[in-house]
């Protein structure tokens, strides 16, 4: 790949990280008090700790 194009891929990727960053609400000092409960009553949520839960206690079997 030639200087020129790598320099136009990077233009891109600059411009791109631009747009992207424009679009993220920067985080503010003790945001995580916001997260908070933001999975009640989620059964998505629920079915991955489930999952999770269980991954965990499999692997813990196997190491020992």
């Amino acid at each position: 790949m030639s200087t020129k194009m790598l320099e136009q891929k990077l233009a891109e990727l600059q411009q791109r990280v631009e747009t992207l960053e424009a679009r993220v609400k920067p985080a503010s000092k003790g945001n995580w008090r916001n997260a908070i409960g933001f999975a009640k009553d989620d059964a998505l949520f629920d079915e991955a700790m489930k999952l999770g839960a269980q991954w965990r206690k499999k692997s813990n079997r196997e190491d020992h």
